[in-house]
């Protein structure tokens, strides 16, 4: 059990449970919701999933009419003292603006900034559409925190083509700095028989 105390709160943060599988094990988070205030959940500054007011609103209604069934994937942030969304934004949001709850179900991962970066891409991709300029955003960060662009790829589920159109987005040359480019065409000479 891992203890997070602020000057207000302490939160009992449960183990993760374990599974067995062919590829390794598997982390299951999904066991470890705690409650937290709505005050101690701060959004990030990268999400670029966009979804629409008509979707807010099916959303708002699903959780309405089902329950709240995805807890908000957050990490903890030691300088601001707050949870910082991973995913679950819009879920949020719901929660928090539109049925004005107090308490907001969590999970907590324990993550770096890249993969928090990369987490958040890949539970979005998963599911949703995203903003191309966001999505160069994201990109740009990745590299920033020093991710090559194979692992940039890798991470996100893109292709390295996606991953070079992302950066060309963005509109900074120092994101291709190093970059081997290969030849469209060559020139060769041809005979011609007449």
């Amino acid at each position: 059990m891992r203890i997070i105390k602020t000057k207000k709160y302490t939160f009992e943060i449960p183990d993760t449970q374990i599974i067995k599988c062919k590829k390794g094990d598997l982390k299951l988070p999904v066991f470890s919701p705690i409650l937290v205030p709505a005050e101690m959940i701060q959004a990030n500054n990268y999400n670029p999933n966009h979804v629409d007011e008509q979707n807010m609103k099916t959303l708002e209604i699903s959780i309405i009419k089902n329950g709240f069934t995805f807890a908000i994937i957050t990490v903890w942030d030691e300088e601001i003292e707050k949870f910082v969304i991973v995913d679950g934004f819009h879920r949020n949001e719901i929660l928090q603006k539109y049925l004005e709850c107090e308490q907001i179900p969590i999970i907590v991962l324990e993550q770096t900034m890249a993969q928090r970066l990369a987490a958040t891409v890949q539970f979005n991709r998963a599911r949703g559409v995203h903003q191309v300029d966001l999505m160069g955003d994201l990109v740009k960060a990745l590299f920033d925190q020093g991710q090559d662009d194979e692992e940039i790829a890798k991470q996100l589920g893109m292709d390295i083509e996606e991953v070079f159109r992302l950066k060309q987005v963005t509109g900074i040359a120092e994101l291709f700095k190093n970059q081997t480019y290969s030849k469209s065409w060559e020139m060769v000479e041809v005979e011609r028989n007449d």
